[in-house]
């Protein structure tokens, strides 16, 4: 019986794989850059993207300045950092009894956590990672491994972390740290603040890296005003935009959903001009919801100076449009700008705001807000 227990536990692995591998563990919203889902029974690889099914058991790896977001069976939601590897040990949720469990676990990289109806309904949701197990109470958390050593903060809910010596770090809401880090021999030290790794990590999530320098400078210039820690106010800004990023469940399924190109068109806009009076604004956009990305849109408007022209691509990013400017002027005089956009309550409405200046003279210059609808 000693020489057939290795046989029979790898064949109930096997079994076990194969099982799972046929449910399907949530479907992909983002995939950006070299996103990889490799098959545990067969090692089979294959290239990840938008609305690709995710099942269990599938290793998930990102490459190098990539990022993939997945929404789970349960409505839960994960988010990989680049350079990341997570192995979807389990995931089962059955719809109709709204009950089933969860299992991850994170090997390498970095994760983003809001967990869904499987804990909210107290299932079991476990995340495996090197230093130890944890266990979450309904939660909005973020994972960073670095050199060995795991960064930890809980931005909504709480966790309870189990290490390797099978003491319990407590983190979150109602206990007295949200934040810490977990050393590889482990020791633990417990913050008030977010660790650094978190505030440098926003440019992996958020759009571009204009927007993410004119986002910090903010939270530095708001921290200097009132006197707080750059770094505090850095993370509740972090914390805030992520969580409200990918919390309204609803509308990133509606875009998960919705097939085909549709175009927008402005409905109603605000727009000013270093220049005085603008006239003739028109805007439109092109967003392919198939491929998740924005293909084309156009801005035009006409001031004293001449005419303001700007060009923009990009892609969907959750519930906001991650965009930028790709050729911008006034007149005959070459400009730069930038452009944000998020879709509002449901996806046939459409606002943001952008701003130009010329390049030779930025005090001339323009901004505005608008409306877009199909």
């Amino acid at each position: 019986m000693k020489h057939l227990t290795p046989v029979l536990t790898t064949l109930l692995c096997v079994s076990f794989y194969s099982q799972a591998n046929t449910t399907a563990a949530g479907k992909t919203i983002l995939a950006r850059g070299a996103v990889v889902a490799t098959d545990a029974t067969s090692e089979q690889q294959r290239s990840l993207k938008r609305r690709d099914t995710v099942y269990g058991v599938d290793k998930i790896t990102t490459g190098e300045k990539s990022k993939a977001q997945f929404s789970m069976s349960d409505g839960g939601l994960i988010a990989l950092k680049e350079n990341s590897v997570l192995n979807i040990a389990n995931y089962e949720f059955d719809a109709a009894t709204q009950q089933g469990s969860a299992s991850i676990e994170l090997i390498k990289g970095g994760l983003r956590s809001i967990s869904g109806v499987i804990k909210k309904n107290g299932g079991s949701y476990n995340v495996k990672t090197p230093v130890g197990s944890i266990g979450i109470r309904g939660t909005h958390f973020e994972l960073q491994l670095v050199d060995g050593d795991m960064y930890v903060a809980v931005w909504d809910g709480a966790i309870d972390l189990t290490l390797q010596d099978n003491s319990i770090l407590s983190l979150g809401s109602n206990e007295a740290f949200s934040f810490a880090q977990v050393t590889s021999v482990g020791d633990v030290i417990k913050t008030t603040q977010a660790p650094a790794i978190f505030t440098q990590s926003i440019a992996s999530i958020n759009s571009n890296d204009e927007s993410e320098a004119e986002q910090d400078q903010i939270a530095e210039n708001s921290a200097s005003e009132n006197n707080e820690d750059a770094d505090t106010v850095l993370a509740d800004v972090y914390a805030e935009q992520q969580f409200q990023a990918v919390s309204n469940a609803a509308l990133i399924d509606q875009i998960a959903q919705r097939q085909g190109i549709f175009n927008y068109q402005a409905t109603s806009f605000d727009v000013s001009s270093s220049l005085g009076e603008v006239s003739d604004f028109s805007m439109s956009m092109s967003v392919d919801f198939d491929n998740g990305t924005v293909p084309d849109g156009e801005i035009s408007f006409n001031d004293a100076g001449g005419n303001w022209y700007a060009a923009y691509s990009g892609f969907i990013d959750l519930t906001k449009l991650d965009l930028a400017v790709t050729f911008a002027s006034h007149n005959n005089n070459k400009a730069v700008g930038d452009i944000d956009a998020i879709f509002l309550n449901d996806i046939d409405t459409i606002t943001g705001d952008f701003n130009l200046n010329e390049i030779s003279n930025p005090a001339v210059n323009s901004s505005g807000s608008f409306r877009l609808e199909p």
